[in-house]
């Protein structure tokens, strides 16, 4: 009967050891992932940055 308290004890914590680990594991990737998202967020100092194909150049009158 002993061994099998000890045995559920044993379970128990390796479950929360468990828990703990997959949560810092997340904590990390959801940090990574917000560091990305507010680089990419971040505005450039060209507001155009490139001309695109689908835009009209304009001409210099004379």
């Amino acid at each position: 009967m002993l061994t099998y308290l000890v045995a559920l004890a044993l379970g128990i914590i390796g479950v929360y050891k468990l828990r703990e680990g997959l949560l810092i594991i997340q904590n990390y990737n959801d940090e990574k992932e917000a560091q990305l998202m507010r680089a990419q967020i971040e505005p450039d100092n060209n507001i155009i940055s490139k001309n695109s194909e689908q835009c009209k150049t304009f001409k210099q009158a004379s």
